[in-house]
């Protein structure tokens, strides 16, 4: 799509409680001439909600919001599987560091502190939007996939779907021994301890989760898939790996594919 084009627009859905700044951001977007606006949500769930049946080019929404904040919105997005290619910018009246590298982890494309200037907005979402397009179509470049995508890409693969229990910790048990490979030498008194924090969970059924999408996945994946992966594990007799040999293997391919890209 090319923005120079004015009669191809890209869809938008905007999200936040506040009708002011709805009416503020879709005057915005109006004004560029490139965007024709789906819908707007009121909460976390209506964004959510909203965005699985449009698949929107932009999700433009708040980080507080009732029912679910952004950030959760992502995560339901996520746990249903949503493959749409779908720009995501947040607003926030907070900027703290932490805040913000979770925006980052999530795969969030901008984040606007609150308030913001019109003309400052109307370039960097022009920016966000055109960067992947005339990049792509001009110079044959590709934005690098994020660490999350690229270990969802691979948990799929080898069988493990977003509805599977367990797939949303092995996803997260990866990505954190991608950051520290000494977490292997940890699985229980830490890996396990922290996944389980983050969903409100403890580590024995984190634990038996994993293991119930790891038999999952050989019960019911792509063997030539699996032994793509796991080669050694599935032709020998030991059968599936156990969840650390499970974990290090994909750690370990992603940190491949990272430095390859790099």
């Amino acid at each position: 799509m090319n923005l120079k084009n004015n009669e191809t627009k890209y869809s938008a859905i905007l999200a936040d409680n506040n009708r002011d700044y709805l009416r503020l951001i879709s005057g915005f977007l109006e004004e560029t001439g490139v965007f024709d606006i789906e819908q707007y949500a009121f909460d976390g769930r209506q964004a959510f909600e909203l965005t699985m049946k449009h698949k929107p080019d932009l999700l433009v929404m708040d980080l507080i919001m009732p029912a679910l904040d952004g950030f959760a919105v992502l995560e339901e997005l996520d746990r249903n599987g949503y493959a749409a290619h779908t720009k995501v910018v947040m607003m926030s009246a907070v900027g703290l560091d932490f805040i913000l590298k979770k925006a980052e982890s999530y795969g969030v494309d901008y984040i606007f502190l609150k308030p913001f200037e019109k003309d400052v907005f109307k370039k960097r979402i022009l920016e966000l939007m055109q960067y992947e397009n005339d990049a792509t179509r001009v110079f044959g470049y590709k934005k690098p996939e994020a660490p999350r995508d690229i270990v969802t890409n691979h948990i799929k693969m080898v069988g493990i779907t977003a509805n599977v229990k367990g797939y949303h910790y092995l996803r997260d048990a990866i990505l954190l021994v991608h950051e520290n490979f000494e977490l292997m030498s940890k699985l229980t008194t830490s890996l396990y301890v922290s996944v389980a924090h983050k969903y409100n969970s403890t580590p024995q059924r984190v634990e038996r989760a994993m293991r119930h999408a790891i038999e999952t996945a050989w019960n019911r994946g792509n063997i030539k898939v699996l032994e793509g992966f796991f080669g050694y594990t599935i032709l020998d007799t030991k059968g599936k790996p156990t969840n650390g040999e499970f974990i290090a293997m994909l750690a370990d391919k992603l940190n491949t594919e990272i430095k390859r890209v790099d």
